[in-house]
């Protein structure tokens, strides 16, 4: 059995009916309703039991369970459990022992490599989980997800050691484009706001490649008043955690802004999802927990604001303009999803790790390489 059929194998005790394994992960992951996450982990499991063979015939192609190559230190965050999971799968098929620390109270490390040991106890013995914080600054190649600070911390200190290979995945926003005038047929805009919908809400909005915005050509409003009729209806099915006390406040005072300075759509008596249309800001973050913008794409700008930076941190004073076009510029994107343009359109719009359909932004495919994981091969170093 190689690598790669061990842990599709693994996968598919994810996805068997009364998978024990699920039904803990439904209980311990606190941070998402159980719906959701049965969903987005039902969503994982399958992508890595249909294509982690064909990942490891493409990057790893002398991967067995045997002979493992260097220590591989992950160092993961706890915003969604995806990502770690792909993690030590990567490290796995480039036949590494993996030094995993996961986020304080993040169950799904764990829960994964002990169904893995159900499969091969071997391979799952390749996985040390463990929040000494020496073991994985001794591995030769980290790992690291989470914000920019704590990459910049984590790189830091393991620039001490030459011979260390760093990989780094820091923060990242997301957007749509909508060509909404494309989408004239009743059924055709049906489908596609359940696809935005379905991208604003899934994971509540915690992941980087959940977008924070739409640009729409076309009308907007309209736009936005059908995504908020979809973002009820798919609450309804797969509803948002209970926010703690700053989250929801924080929502609460995003709505009270945008009333005032646009128009905003919002679940009654709740704090569940919001839609606000801005017809002035080519930019602002949003507060997530499904919060999503709906700007005119003609407020859309990829000017490279990376100057303006460099002169805030250098303590430079900036005029207004200046401080107000870093402000509303675009960070850097991790995924933009869209519908009604061609590829080489959207890609002149807007630069980002990974393009996909709208309604795909939360599905990434292991076969698919992009600023969210490291190759199999990147971790391949011999002893």
């Amino acid at each position: 059995m190689t690598t790669g059929q061990a842990i599709a194998a693994t996968a598919r005790l994810w996805l068997k009916r009364g998978s024990s394994w699920m039904a803990r992960a439904k209980r311990d992951i606190t941070a998402f309703s159980p719906p959701m996450v049965e969903m987005g982990l039902r969503e994982l499991f399958a992508d890595i039991a249909s294509n982690v063979e064909e990942l490891e015939r493409r990057e790893a192609p002398h991967s067995t369970l045997t002979a493992p190559r260097s220590n591989v230190a992950h160092v993961l965050s706890g915003n969604l459990p995806n990502p770690g999971i792909v993690s030590i799968i990567v490290g796995l098929l480039a036949g590494a022992r993996n030094v995993v620390k996961p986020a304080t109270g993040d169950p799904m490390p764990a829960l994964f490599v002990e169904s893995l040991a159900r499969v091969n106890a071997k391979l799952a013995g390749r996985v040390e989980l463990t929040d000494d914080r020496k073991a994985y600054q001794r591995a030769k190649i980290v790992v690291s997800y989470g914000d920019d600070e704590t990459l910049r911390t984590l790189r830091k200190n393991h620039r001490r050691d030459a011979s260390t290979a760093f990989f780094g995945f820091g923060h990242r926003a997301s957007i749509g484009l909508v060509n909404f005038s494309r989408f004239a047929l009743h059924a055709q805009r049906s489908t596609l706001i359940a696809a935005a919908a379905r991208d604003a809400s899934m994971w509540d909005q915690q992941g980087c490649m959940s977008p924070q915005c739409f640009y729409v050509r076309g009308d907007a409003a309209a736009f936005a008043e059908a995504l908020a009729r979809d973002m009820e209806r798919f609450d309804r099915h797969w509803s948002r955690a209970t926010l703690p006390f700053e989250d929801a406040a924080a929502i609460a005072r995003a709505r009270s802004e945008w009333n005032f300075r646009g128009r905003v759509w919002a679940s009654k008596g709740s704090t569940h999802w919001t839609v606000a249309l801005d017809e002035r800001d080519r930019w602002a973050p949003s507060p997530l927990n499904r919060f999503v913008f709906v700007r005119p794409i003609e407020l859309l700008t990829t000017r490279d604001s990376r100057s303006d930076i460099r002169k805030l941190a250098a303590g430079r004073k900036t005029t207004k303009h200046e401080a107000r076009s870093t402000s509303c510029a675009l960070p850097p994107l991790s995924t933009v999803g869209f519908a009604g343009f061609p590829p080489k359109e959207i890609i002149a719009m807007a630069r980002a790790d990974r393009y996909c359909s709208l309604g795909e932004m939360q599905r990434p495919s292991l076969l698919l390489t992009h600023g969210s994981r490291p190759r199999v091969g990147d971790l391949i170093h011999e002893s």
